[in-house]
């Protein structure tokens, strides 16, 4: 800026300023094949998924044959990302929950699959102003989204009828379910069909959240990556839209508490290993 706006002359300016006059004759490499693939890559996935920051971008591209071996080191990833202008929003500072068990250390863990299952209703609207309520269950062990189901409302029956999908569906039942204490789920239909199953109950404490946060985190991703950017206008396209999402969240979005994959591959994984055990 001093040699082309002020007419500086260029030793005149670099002394001025400290900087090495190689330094500034210095031109930027050429960019190379690899280099250019990985940037149209990037590119690529911040289209299809602009949610997605660099890391979940450089573990989607790790799964992917084209870059089996290749050095996609963190750093590299990141600045490419940065240069080519896409989002890299800096990681939200986790705060300290205070309140009934939030300082409880012997809250139930998930061991293994299909063992802790949670779930929770997430409220929206389609264009004309109405009501919509999805019903999100997930596995706890494997963050594998079970179930995204839209409707005007839900009932204890409609709650049970779900889980009875899910348990056709894996082919076996949960050993505990975790969920609020919202009507539909502490109803008497609920509860005596957990009896019935064989489903232990464990019921978060009133106006504790925390206590339940995998389905949380699980809401706030959805919000985030197909709520906010979608608008509704029936329920079929609400219906539609939510099996869209949950085949992504399961197939191809990385998970970072996985290491990088994705709930499916990480559920087959784990059968793979415990075979045996299974058996």
């Amino acid at each position: 800026m001093a040699v082309e706006k002020f007419g500086a002359s260029e030793r005149f300016a670099c002394a001025l300023l400290g900087q090495n006059r190689s330094a500034f004759r210095k031109k930027k490499p050429d960019m190379g094949f690899e280099e250019a693939q990985l940037r149209a890559d990037l590119r690529a996935v911040a289209v299809k998924h602009p949610a997605w920051g660099w890391r979940k971008a450089r573990w989607h591209l790790l799964a992917q044959p084209a870059w089996a071996g290749v050095a996609l080191n963190k750093k590299r990833v990141r600045r490419l990302w940065r240069d080519e202008g896409l989002t890299c929003k800096p990681r939200a500072r986790k705060k300290r929950r205070t309140g009934p068990g939030a300082g409880e250390q012997k809250r139930l863990t998930a061991q293994y699959p299909m063992h802790v299952v949670s779930f929770d209703f997430q409220s929206d609207v389609t264009s004309c102003g109405r009501h919509i309520r999805f019903f999100n269950v997930i596995d706890e062990y494997t963050r594998t989204a079970l179930a995204v189901i839209p409707r005007r409302s839900f009932k204890a029956a409609d709650v049970i009828a779900v889980l009875e999908d899910i348990i056709a569906e894996t082919g076996t039942a949960p050993t505990y379910v975790r969920c609020d204490n919202g009507p539909e789920f502490t109803a008497a239909a609920l509860v005596g069909w957990c009896n019935t199953a064989g489903v232990d109950t464990a019921f978060i404490d009133p106006g504790s959240p925390w206590q339940n946060g995998f389905i949380e985190s699980f809401n706030a991703q959805f919000r985030r990556e197909q709520l906010t950017g979608e608008i509704m206008d029936t329920m079929a396209e609400a219906r539609y839209l939510a099996e869209e999402w949950k085949a992504i969240y399961n197939h191809e979005r990385p998970h970072g508490s996985l290491d990088g994959m994705t709930p499916n591959r990480y559920w087959e994984n784990w059968t793979q290993e415990n075979q045996l055990a299974i058996a």
